[in-house]
């Protein structure tokens, strides 16, 4: 039995798709799918992709929980049907599309992250029928769209870098147009630059672990998706913890040749994110993130880990005295010390010891310092604020201040591949 099937298994994973895969299948994009409207012109958007050298397909799991109203009930009921009747008049044996129809998911458990699960669990196997091992598995959002390169690029980017286990597909929210109120449009525009400045100050640190962790814009190899146990049944937030997984197995990668567009739309379907965020942003008419003085605790904080590796405990002492109050009380509550000792005595290097230390100290708990040290030590400030500060610590000094103007800045950045130095 090899690890593909030990994980299935384990699992207890029972298959839903009856034909038999592609023999050259390589990508499956799977797309969780809940009280949706647009699915449709997210599966167009794949179609219309220029088709790589091997085989895709496309999985759609329309779920919802046991005891859903009536109401989400018969949107998915209408979502399921119009999926299919496109799915006939789109046939093509190099991109195929399959439906998953999940009803009834448990109520403790359903959501977007079993719902993925369900989708990547299935494509597992499938690529297993297909003998791929070194297969790809994307998460896509029923409410985005991709540029029409975003298969190549995919099959391209892992090809020519076979030892990445994983990459953070390059996004863009949609910042104007007619489909919604420039209210909205706004509002996305200070979101995702929250979402950028916290990617770059995250770098500023010199965290190993800054990438994006968005649900509609990546990709894991099907190895090491099922090395790190599989996608969480969290409802909220499985993309960021699934995603830190894979990060910390090493060789994660970026693909920036390419864009997902997810929609700026209002939702409460999930408590955080871009949906959640909108209704907030209506409600309070401003995005507020952390203060990049939080960053640089963090930033000289890991300005030290070599020396933890070769210390005596008076050097540990000498150098936690230096640390931010706020810092040096997170450390303590989080049992630092006691961790340190049991990382150092499992390493032999000081590379195995950097690998197991940001293991530790990895980007979660980064987050987890944030919020605590904005709970009595610093206020949360507007976004644009503090990415002009950031921006001056990198080394810029921006004659640009308006939200779009400060967006299209830090997208350039990211996608450059901008590491601070």
């Amino acid at each position: 039995m090899d690890f593909t099937e030990v994980y299935l298994t384990k699992h207890h994973f029972r298959p839903s798709i009856e034909t038999d895969p592609n023999p050259r299948l390589t990508i499956c994009v799977v797309i969780p799918c809940f009280n949706e409207s647009g699915l449709i012109e997210s599966l167009q958007s794949i179609w219309n992709c220029t088709r790589p050298e091997m085989a895709v397909e496309v999985i759609i799991v329309i779920n919802s929980p046991e005891n859903c109203s009536a109401n989400i009930l018969e949107r998915n009921k209408t979502t399921l049907q119009e999926a299919s009747v496109w799915m006939n008049g789109h046939v093509d044996e190099s991109l195929r599309y399959h439906i998953i129809y999940m009803p009834d998911l448990p109520e403790k458990f359903a959501g977007v992250g079993l719902a993925r699960k369900i989708g990547m669990d299935e494509a597992v196997y499938r690529l297993k029928l297909a003998d791929n091992k070194n297969g790809i598995i994307t998460g896509f959002d029923a409410d985005a769209v991709c540029d029409p390169n975003y298969l190549v690029e995919i099959e391209s980017h892992f090809r020519n870098n076979r030892t990445s286990s994983g990459a953070s597909i390059y996004f863009e929210h949609p910042i104007s147009g007619s489909l919604f109120d420039e209210e909205i449009y706004s509002g996305v525009c200070l979101y995702e630059l929250h979402l950028r400045y916290l990617n770059q100050a995250l770098r500023f640190a010199k965290h190993p672990h800054a990438y994006h962790t968005v649900g509609s814009s990546f990709a894991v190899r099907m190895d090491a998706y099922v090395k790190q146990g599989g996608m969480n049944k969290r409802q909220a937030g499985e993309d960021f913890y699934f995603l830190q997984k894979i990060i910390a197995l090493g060789n994660f990668s970026e693909i920036n040749t390419t864009c997902i567009h997810p929609s700026p739309r209002e939702s409460n379907r999930v408590p955080f994110g871009t949906g959640s965020s909108m209704m907030q942003w209506k409600t309070e008419g401003v995005i507020k993130t952390y203060h990049i003085k939080a960053f640089e605790d963090v930033k000289f904080f890991i300005g030290f880990v070599d020396a933890f590796f070769e210390r005596t405990i008076g050097d540990l002492t000498y150098i936690l005295a230096q640390l931010s109050l706020s810092l040096r009380i997170f450390l303590e509550m989080n049992d630092f010390e006691k961790e340190l000792n049991a990382i150092i005595s499992n390493c032999a290097s000081l590379a195995t010891f950097r690998n197991r230390f940001f293991w530790w100290f990895n980007a979660f708990r980064v987050i987890k310092y944030l919020n605590f040290s904005h709970q009595e030590y610093y206020e949360k400030s507007e976004i644009t604020t503090e990415a002009i500060l950031l921006a001056q610590k990198l080394g810029y000094h921006l004659s640009v201040q308006k939200p779009k103007e400060l967006l299209e800045f830090y997208r350039e950045l990211d996608r450059s591949g901008f590491i601070s130095q």
